[in-house]
């Protein structure tokens, strides 16, 4: 098989491939050598088609890097110089394979990039691959609704979730967002529905995604618009359906939070301290803003302007969630939109008194072509971004080519109510996040078929 053969078979295609003669032969009882003693990479080794429990051996010779040998403990590379934290080596001969990395999750990557290859080809031929993905943060923005709450959506159990964070952490992703509108089980009864997911399912999610797939699980829960945590067609609201003397901690209709309403402040610090503590202190938590059309509307509030009350509020939730060394992500369309906020939004001189280390997610779900006002906005003010597409193939690929070329920090691929018909999509997105040559309908779906199941 010739080199252009291989290349046209993988669903990512990786910066260097070595091609050698002779195929390699799996032995799903073969050792395992490694170093990293800390990480538990069983799992995936049983995906790759080891066995459960293979016999693992320390590995010695290499310093200063990560290695996983399965099979052999020969390496006929000697010297290594990665040029980022995700690059790895993967060498794949007739007897077994070696990946070396700088760091854990290099080697990982090396795995899945394994995995993602032995179900591509009837037999792997050998070959050498240095490879890395060419944008850092690669993300997957699931949601969880209320099955019963009388919409129509796709499927967002934990069940369905699962799926998606293995497609995710095959296909390269390394976050995956978990929206909660009204399913995370807080310790105040009322800020759930009584379906609401329990606190073992979320802790099992969790505990999937980290320990197992080692793709990176973050929480989004929408603290300022979309209050009510369900779907605005539903009609519903989690807390004041079930609560209503609570109503002055959000505008009339429940719409946005009465964000200076002491309590509103204390219960957002729970929800956030709860979220934190669930997904194990992690470096992001998205607390939403999009479609804030109706902020600030409370009699209270009207003592202020609702670009200062949106301001002081964000700003409140930032240095809550900066003390916990956790960054704050937001929807960006409050404050800058060129394309999608037709009703009130702040002025754009606003942005000015935001921190800067809010990790702004701009988002579209028209195709913003080659040049998009919105990144340039808030990169220029000093904005980190990452931007987000929907199930739009023009709109994905433009939005990472810009992304390519602002080097801004990332994307996050969006699914909302579309859970299954957004997979394809999904794949899409990380094939051109980690290598920017788009893959065959046929590879897409083949990928589709084998690992969203």
């Amino acid at each position: 098989m010739k080199r252009r053969e291989i290349l046209n078979k993988l669903l990512i295609k990786p910066k260097k491939l070595i091609l050698k003669d002779g195929v390699h032969k799996r032995n799903e009882n073969a050792c395992v050598y490694t170093n990293a003693d800390e990480t538990d990479f069983s799992f995936l080794l049983k995906l790759a088609g080891f066995k459960n429990s293979p016999s693992i051996k320390p590995f010695d010779g290499i310093d200063k890097a990560y290695v996983l040998a399965i099979g052999t403990d020969k390496i006929d590379k000697a010297d290594f110089d990665f040029c980022n934290d995700e690059e790895f080596y993967l060498e794949i001969s007739e007897e077994g394979l070696v990946i070396v990395a700088k760091t854990g999750e290099g080697m990982l990557l090396g795995l899945k990039a394994y995995i993602r290859m032995s179900e591509e080809f009837d037999q792997m031929p050998q070959m050498q691959i240095i490879d890395w993905p060419d944008i850092p943060f690669r993300a997957v923005h699931v949601c969880m609704f209320r099955p019963d709450d009388g919409t129509e959506k796709e499927e967002s159990s934990p069940e369905y979730i699962k799926k998606m964070m293995k497609t995710a952490a095959i296909c390269g992703y390394n976050h995956i967002f978990i929206e909660f509108w009204g399913m995370f089980p807080y310790s105040l009864d009322y800020a759930h529905w009584p379906n609401a997911y329990t606190k073992e399912q979320i802790e099992d999610l969790v505990s999937y995604a980290m320990d197992k797939l080692h793709i990176r699980p973050l929480p989004q829960q929408n603290l300022t618009s979309h209050a009510a945590w369900s779907r605005i067609i539903s009609r519903k609201h989690t807390v004041l359906d079930q609560r209503p003397d609570l109503e002055d901690m959000y505008v009339p209709g429940g719409w946005c939070f009465a964000t200076e309403n002491p309590k509103t402040k204390e219960f957002h610090r729970l929800i956030m301290d709860e979220l934190i503590t669930m997904f194990r202190n992690p470096p992001y938590l998205h607390t939403g803003c999009d479609k804030a059309f109706c902020f600030g509307s409370t009699e209270e509030d009207r003592t202020m302007s609702s670009d200062i009350l949106l301001v002081k509020h964000l700003s409140t939730l930032n240095t809550y969630l900066s003390e916990r060394n956790v960054r704050m992500v937001m929807w960006a369309d409050m404050l800058y939109s060129s394309m999608d906020a037709l009703y009130w939004r702040c002025k754009e001189e606003t942005v000015n008194f935001l921190p800067k280390n809010i990790l702004i997610n701009i988002w579209t779900h028209n195709n913003p072509g080659k040049k998009w006002q919105d990144a340039a906005f808030f990169e220029e003010k000093g904005f980190e971004t990452i931007y987000s597409p929907f199930i739009n193939e023009d709109s994905i690929e433009s939005m990472i080519d810009l992304c390519y070329d602002r080097k801004s920090h990332g994307m996050l691929q969006t699914t909302w109510h579309k859970a299954q018909t957004s997979v394809p999509y999904v794949i899409l997105s990380g094939a051109l996040q980690w290598c920017g040559e788009r893959p065959e309908r046929e590879l897409v779906n083949n990928f589709g078929s084998i690992w969203y199941k």
